[in-house]
């Protein structure tokens, strides 16, 4: 099926030191998308960076990739007919 590509980005908010606790995060504003390129990802960290001023900022960006199994509603509807 689809592959969907695309950059998640993480970091410990200024000092969480249990790796299990990161923030994933890939919002911008009020909307919450994962970004599609590298250089949206480090749009969305300058942003970050620049609106919690955090003393230490360890953000890492991850490429990720999701493969979507079930077809979309619009794909279920414009499949082959059955024909009796």
């Amino acid at each position: 099926m689809t592959k969907i590509k695309a950059f998640a980005i993480s970091c410990s908010s200024d000092g969480e030191v249990h790796a299990s606790r990161l923030f994933i995060w890939g919002q911008l504003g009020s909307k919450s998308w994962l970004p599609t390129t590298k250089s949206e990802a480090k749009k969305r960290v300058v942003m970050c960076q620049h609106e919690n001023k955090c003393k230490m900022c360890d953000y890492e960006i991850h490429p990720i990739e999701i493969e979507r199994t079930a077809q979309t509603h619009l794909q279920y509807l414009n499949g082959p007919k059955k024909h009796n």
